[in-house]
């Protein structure tokens, strides 16, 4: 899902940090207005920070998946360790580096770890045409302007840690990395302007997760604030893990979950001929099609 930003200008004077207000029931006002004055879509009164019940990290512990993503399952367990060493109550990651080869699966990772901590995903696409314009675009005529992609999520959501996927990082210049290092670094991240909305709103708590096939054409302030986790292929008999896994993403999506039943080792047979040959991406559409022929 691509969604449009406003422009951050960061020479305009800002007022000191927003403190984290954060409620016992796991919640944060993420939005400061410029004019005091009740900020648009909600975002004046607190959302929630999810992901901190039982069932949550029991989920997030035991049915993962992924026993072949060593660095992945740290990098999780790291965000579930938060609960014992803070007693906070929401889940949060460190903001990943998803590296690997095409088709490995990035967005496949993401996905699954917002849906098992029952976090809102979503996508950015800055590699394209429009490149950072995906987070600050630059109003023109009656074009409407909408607050950028993280905060617009978290409006929709009410939710104030949604996992944001970035794609095409590489392909910013140096001076659009550093907005983005600036959405990220903490120091930073909790005055972050966002002009359509009429304020200055806190994106500490998002859950960010960066796709990279090449590490080394990030500025360094940014490789510094992200955390790389290499990800590979299944081999052997992780190979049905990994088709059962994106054949649930595909049912789970198509609300057919409830129904595959006895049908999934067919179902996993049939993507069985696609590995080694496709793409995560496009495993997962031939699930989908073939969950949509056989349960209709």
């Amino acid at each position: 899902m691509n969604m449009v930003g406003t422009d951050h200008d960061p020479g305009r004077d800002r007022p000191t940090a927003i403190a984290p207000n954060v409620s016992a029931g796991a919640s944060a006002v993420i939005a400061e207005s410029f004019a005091g004055e009740p900020s648009p879509l909600g975002l004046s009164t607190a959302l929630e920070l999810r992901g901190g019940s039982g069932r949550d990290r029991e989920r997030l512990t035991f049915d993962l998946g992924f026993g072949w993503q060593e660095e992945l399952r740290a990098a999780v367990g790291c965000g579930l360790a938060r609960f014992a060493g803070t007693g906070e109550g929401w889940f949060a990651l460190p903001p990943l580096l998803l590296r690997g080869p095409a088709g490995v699966g990035r967005t496949h990772v993401a996905r699954r770890i917002a849906d098992l901590a029952g976090l809102p995903h979503v996508g950015v696409a800055v590699g394209g045409p429009l490149g950072m314009e995906q987070l600050r675009p630059s109003g023109c005529g009656p074009d409407l302007v909408l607050p950028s992609a993280p905060v617009l999520a978290m409006a929709v959501s009410r939710c104030a840690n949604p996992v944001v996927s970035v794609y095409g990082v590489e392909a910013l210049d140096a001076a659009a990395q550093a907005e983005l290092a600036r959405m990220i670094d903490p120091e930073t991240a909790g005055r972050w302007v966002d002009y359509a909305c009429g304020a200055t709103v806190d994106l500490r708590h998002v859950n960010w997760m960066i796709q990279g096939q090449e590490p080394e054409a990030l500025t360094p302030h940014l490789q510094r604030l992200l955390r790389p986790v290499e990800l590979r292929p299944p081999l052997g008999r992780d190979v049905p893990l990994h088709l059962a896994e994106v054949l649930a993403e595909a049912a789970v999506d198509l609300g057919v979950i409830d129904r595959v039943g006895a049908r999934a080792e067919e179902g996993i047979a049939y993507l069985s001929r696609l590995q080694g040959a496709s793409s995560t991406s496009r495993i997962y559409a031939a699930a989908r099609q073939w969950l949509e022929t056989q349960l209709g």
